[in-house]
């Protein structure tokens, strides 16, 4: 939707810029620059340059910062007319709005964007109290206690009365909050899903994807773990659907500031994989915009009326209790000129299931010319380009161990003195397992209910885990 975010002085400096497509180019500032700025007949806040449009407004105060987005697809001018609106609300609650202040803290507009722009470009949180509870910088009280905003009209923040600031009528709202509680009165129509959507066949498909990062001390000690993970979902569904699901019966949420954890008693134990047994901490939620925060914050529940298509319901981060997927133990030792290598690969999870794509990549020490190779399964072959030992497996079964040994052919001027120089990057492996969760995040039930349409829905759910920075030191 969006490819790019500029805030500009009002003499026309780059202050800020963000791009979020990677065929723009910061350069293409210069055109707004050009084509706008320095010129004084252009009075509309569009333009338009072949595929490129460039939508912008100017921010309240004596500054007056050109607040600019670029797009290249038949995006909504309605929306991001919206979007920059509340984007100067924000920044005005932060005194960001002036030119000086936004130089010294202009890491702290990049978090907001971070926040308020989701993957492309998309706005997916735009609301002044949602927004500020994620950020690691509080705004001033007297922002935070003023009016509520015209802009928003749902969240505490900074009057913007300023008739050079006011919301265009087109862009107000009569229906109530994105966050609002999704009940029997819950409104016809939503930004973000269009009306009589119709489907032959409703589905739902459901997606955990989670990327686990560890790095392991040669002595065997996690120096670091986390699980980065998304919930997406691909929704096939007729009408204006309300969607709900919940996790797992012991569960910790940090959102923002605040800390809740809930526990639930459900019935059909049996149906939840071992992965999940302990309790999930999960940190730095962030949430799509059609997810109603109201009743999340009161229930606990993740209810939303979802967009048609693809979306990303959900960011998440876990530190505490992972479930590892892989044991990597090596042990290397330098004979003369030459490195032994004795590695052993161990799989840790159910062995009903199994990975793919797995591959250990072992680096050499510079000048290595050949490796002699002994695997008790898969393949393993000495690449010269990436300077490692590359073992591969098409398909890990689990709780499998395989052990490797290898040893290195140097060249004629290798000295031991290059081996102790040798800094010995730490061992990588890649995978992909379906059907395991990192984490131990399960959902553990999934409603779809819709006042107006009777029909059956087909739930698919997937758990999808994939490492990260899956290193080891040796």
């Amino acid at each position: 939707m969006i490819n790019a975010v500029f805030i500009y002085s009002s003499r026309g400096e780059l202050i800020v810029s963000k791009l979020f497509n990677n065929s723009l180019k910061r350069s293409i500032s210069d055109i707004f620059r050009i084509q706008v700025i320095n010129n004084l007949d252009v009075r509309s806040p569009i333009l338009t340059l072949g595929s490129t449009t460039f939508h912008h407004i100017r921010s309240n105060g004596s500054d007056s910062l050109w607040l600019v987005t670029v797009s290249r697809t038949n995006a909504n001018s309605g929306a991001i007319w919206e979007f920059l609106y509340k984007l100067n609300a924000i920044l005005d609650a932060y005194a960001l709005t002036k030119e000086e202040k936004l130089k010294e803290d202009f890491m702290l507009c990049y978090e907001i964007l971070d926040v308020v722009l989701g993957a492309g470009g998309i706005p997916i949180d735009t609301e002044l109290g949602s927004v500020t509870s994620k950020l690691s910088v509080k705004p001033p009280k007297n922002s935070a206690n003023s009016s509520e905003s015209k802009v928003t009209g749902s969240f505490p923040g900074p009057s913007l009365s300023a008739p050079n600031l006011s919301m265009p009528k087109f862009l107000t709202r009569n229906n109530r909050s994105m966050s609002q509680d999704l009940g029997s009165n819950y409104p016809s129509s939503f930004p973000w899903r269009p009306n009589g959507i119709k489907y032959k066949k409703n589905e739902v498909f459901l997606y955990v994807n989670e990327k686990i990062s560890i790095l392991v001390s040669r002595d065997g000690s996690i120096l670091k773990a986390y699980v980065d993970g998304t919930v997406d979902m691909t929704t096939q569904l007729s009408g204006t659907p309300i969607c709900q699901f919940g996790l797992n019966e012991s569960l910790s949420v940090e959102f923002g500031d605040s800390l809740w954890q809930e526990t639930e008693h459900f019935t059909n134990k049996k149906a939840i994989p071992r992965a999940a047994a302990g309790s999930v901490m999960l940190e730095d939620c962030k949430f799509h915009q059609c997810v109603s925060l109201d009743k999340f914050n009161k229930d606990r529940v993740i209810k939303f009326v979802p967009p048609d298509g693809n979306m990303e319901l959900m960011k998440y981060c876990v530190r505490d209790n992972l479930n590892l997927p892989f044991k990597i133990t090596p042990i290397v030792t330098s004979c003369g000129t030459t490195v032994e290598y004795r590695v052993t690969l161990k799989s840790l999870f159910p062995n009903k299931l199994s990975a793919k794509d797995v591959a250990l990549h072992i680096p050499v020490p510079p000048g290595t010319l050949d490796c002699k190779i002994n695997t008790s399964n898969g393949k393993c072959r000495f690449v010269p380009e990436e300077n490692a030992m590359i073992w591969r497996f098409n398909k890990y079964g689990g709780l499998t161990e395989n052990t490797l040994s290898a040893v290195t052919v140097p060249t004629s001027d290798t000295t031991q003195l290059t081996l102790q120089q040798w800094p010995r990057p730490p061992m990588s492996l890649d995978f992909e397992i379906v059907m395991f969760s990192n984490s131990g995040l399960v959902v553990r039930y999934f409603r779809v209910l819709d006042k107006d349409e009777k029909y059956r829905v087909v739930k698919w759910i997937k758990y999808i885990s994939k490492s990260g920075s899956y290193e080891v030191r040796y």
